[in-house]
């Protein structure tokens, strides 16, 4: 559900993610995507939807619905966080089994946490930041403390 409480996201097996308005149960708006969506986050303040599809993570402005940002992974991606604070980083986990921190603005990956011993599901940070957690299919969840600066 976005700030105003008025449009809700739902991913799309067929790729995309559409945006509903709850008050009539129209689709606003699509964003469309190279593969299929397996997680969408709605930021904190509101501000950006980030997306994992694929080997993508995308970040869109929640407002306009445009495109800010994509980013290629490493690997097939599942599960995207944009940290909550300063918007600054960003996580993603995926098949390889690893977390990975990147950089908002120039993608770089930061910090890799190693741990899991299957596919990570999810992952999101906690609301203030300071750490974030991560599912896998090998049955646990790691709370990652963060190793980087703001």
């Amino acid at each position: 559900m976005h700030s105003d409480q008025t449009i809700l996201s739902s991913c799309t097996d067929m790729g995309g993610v559409r945006l509903w308005d709850v008050r009539s149960g129209d689709i606003v708006k699509t964003l469309e995507t190279k593969s299929s969506v397996t997680s969408a986050e709605v930021s904190q303040d509101g501000r950006y939807i980030t997306t994992a599809d694929g080997s993508t993570v995308n970040i869109w402005d929640a407002n306009h619905f445009g495109l800010v940002r994509r980013y290629n992974m490493p690997c097939t991606v599942e599960s995207a966080s944009l940290e909550p604070i300063y918007g600054n980083k960003f996580i993603a986990g995926g098949e390889d089994m690893w977390v990975r921190v990147f950089d908002f603005q120039s993608g770089d990956e930061i910090a890799c946490n190693k741990g899991h011993h299957g596919p990570v599901h999810c992952v999101r940070f906690s609301p203030k930041g300071e750490s974030y957690a991560s599912g896998s299919e090998d049955g646990t969840i790691r709370i990652w403390h963060r190793p980087f600066d703001p």
